[in-house]
């Protein structure tokens, strides 16, 4: 008689138990046909066999670390479809949905259940075999992840806390906090059209040279309901970068998120999208683009409910303006920065236009200098210059 206590503390075990038993009734029915009589006993077990082994394809959930030690060790156990429930605690690990559909939840919420990739130099969570929807991480706090360095280089980290590459996981309510990256998204990278839906999360106190919190590369995400805050890009996209994506953003929030270039809050270069119902307050960047920076052919949507809650949350940069074929092109001075396009788009976007095939390798000598203590070259110098300064310099004093 099966021991059905034993197989339920042991799933590698019930999985093959359940293969033989189908085994099993399979040759039962088998004898069954050849001798053509039937026979009772033969046919009740085979109904039980059948009936087991049925209940054995249905989607099961496995328990860490009741039944399995690990949370890799749960993955690499799951088929399609099953849970991997997660107990409390702080698990010092980090993982790989290996392309599973399956879904890895908390027990009792991100609060209390930790993946830390603390001295582990890697992603903390990683969706790089065209995981979909279907692949869900819900309830964790993602920490300590130092990024992948299998795309660039051990110099140039990406996704600290989570890497996506060709792949669009569902994310839900996870807290990415004190996670890094050398290069871009310190938090969360998504890559290669990954789609990923991210969902009542917060992404907090992350650091990466490009999208301290969010990188978004060649990709359509969803960001709904989620608060990014207080992460620090040491060039562009504090809160988030975009490139080459078309990206959704609802009814979010974009706070004290700092870079050292342009775009504080959110930095577009080449992206489309629309932000919706989101709320940007004290986003900081050194140059122009507190909230949000549109650099080269960006036209992301700012819908009206968006809200600026401080003076200093500005949106910059050249916009939807592009270089129109046939147009004469030149030069532009915007700020401390040059772009080439035509006079129309340069005016529209507020800078100085150093006229028909201009280069901006003459920048250095024809664009107009800043006033002394003009900080974000805005043209005066005022108490935003102040704040910024002083914020350098706290930023400076903590390291």
């Amino acid at each position: 008689m099966l021991q059905t206590n034993v197989l339920q503390q042991h799933p590698t075990k019930k999985r093959v138990t359940v293969f033989r038993l189908a085994m099993v009734g399979k040759l039962i029915e088998k004898e069954m046909s050849k001798n053509r009589r039937t026979n009772l006993v033969l046919l009740a077990c085979a109904s039980a066999i059948s009936m087991f082994g049925m209940r054995g394809a249905i989607a099961e959930t496995i328990h860490v670390p009741k039944e399995v030690e690990s949370i890799q060790g749960a993955i690499d156990l799951a088929q399609g479809d099953d849970i991997i429930l997660v107990a409390p605690g702080r698990y010092d690990e980090v993982i790989n949905f290996k392309g599973k559909a399956i879904t890895l939840r908390s027990s009792d919420g991100a609060a209390v259940t930790t993946i830390d990739g603390w001295e582990k130099k890697d992603s903390v969570v990683k969706c790089i075999s065209g995981e979909g929807p279907s692949t869900v991480l819900d309830g964790f706090t993602i920490t300590n992840g130092t990024g992948n360095e299998d795309l660039y280089s051990e110099d140039e980290t990406i996704g600290g806390g989570l890497l996506c590459l060709h792949s669009s996981p569902t994310i839900l309510n996870c807290i990415f906090v004190n996670n890094s990256s050398t290069y871009q998204g310190g938090a969360i990278y998504n890559g290669d059209r990954s789609n990923t839906i991210i969902r009542n999360c917060k992404v907090r106190a992350n650091v990466s040279e490009r999208g301290a919190g969010l990188y978004n590369s060649r990709g359509a995400p969803e960001i709904r309901d989620t608060e990014v805050s207080d992460n620090e890009a040491k060039y562009g996209g504090g809160g988030m970068y975009n490139f080459g994506s078309t990206v959704r953003v609802i009814s979010c929030v974009f706070k004290h998120n700092r870079a050292a270039y342009n775009g504080g809050g959110i930095y577009d270069y080449d992206s489309t999208g629309r932000l919706t119902a989101t709320v940007f307050t004290d986003n900081l960047a050194m140059f122009t683009g507190n909230a949000v920076y549109r650099g080269y052919k960006s036209a992301t949507v700012l819908n009206d409910d968006c809200r600026f809650t401080m003076t200093h949350d500005t949106v910059a940069g050249t916009g939807g303006y592009m270089v129109a074929q046939g147009k004469a092109t030149g030069a532009c001075c915007i700020g401390t920065g040059c772009l080439i396009v035509d006079e129309k788009s340069c005016v529209k976007a507020g800078g100085a236009w150093l006229g028909p095939n201009t280069d901006c390798d003459e920048q250095l000598a024809s664009c107009p200098k800043p006033a002394t203590g003009d900080v974000n070259t805005d043209g005066i110098v005022d108490m935003m210059d102040i704040v910024l300064v002083m914020t350098s310099m706290d930023q400076s004093t903590k390291k």
